[in-house]
């Protein structure tokens, strides 16, 4: 029996909330990537242990669906989390551009309106743009991650369930 789309929503929501947390803490987001294909890692692991203990099977297009769901579930997570952290990344966009200043020579014409570009704060806008491109960037990412858990964890095609009882009791006995 195949695993139905209900099936992959929790793993993925799970994979998603790891991917999400993680990369919007300060410091951490710096691994975002990184981040959101252990979501989609972790995400298919959980498919896998549900597969397992439901007795069906899952194919790779449910590795790949899974990972993507949790990079979408750790877009909005991870940006959700940074609406009340926007203070601190602009505040540190505008100490990173005006570092920049030092080498003003070597920078293009019109450089300096860069620090005045998002400093406003929150805007529905930009809002919903990075969510878009968050969610593209983050499923394509957790539909990898998702590709490397099924390689990880799916079970191999000879390995067969260790609750069967042989056919042939007197095989089971060794001496008999």
């Amino acid at each position: 029996m195949a695993m139905k789309e209900n099936d992959l929503v929790r793993p993925a929501l799970i994979g998603g909330a790891l991917a999400g947390i993680l990369s919007s803490i300060p410091f951490f987001h710096c691994l975002c990537c990184l981040w959101v294909l252990a979501g989609g890692v972790l995400a298919t692991y959980l498919l896998s242990d549900r597969a397992s203990k439901q007795s069906t099977s899952y194919k790779m297009s449910d590795g790949l669906l899974t990972g993507a769901l949790s990079g979408v579930f750790g877009a909005i997570i991870t940006l959700i989390i940074r609406i009340p952290l926007t203070g601190y990344y602009l505040n540190w966009n505008k100490r990173f551009l005006e570092s920049l200043a030092r080498f003003a020579d070597q920078m293009p014409p019109g450089w300096e309106n860069w620090t005045e570009i998002g400093q406003q704060g929150w805007n529905p806008f930009t809002f919903f743009l990075s969510l878009l491109v968050t969610s593209i960037v983050f499923a394509f990412l957790g539909a990898l991650g998702g590709l490397i858990g099924f390689s990880l964890f799916k079970p191999s095609a000879g390995t067969k369930n260790e609750t069967q009882t042989p056919q042939n009791p007197g095989d089971s006995q060794p001496g008999l």
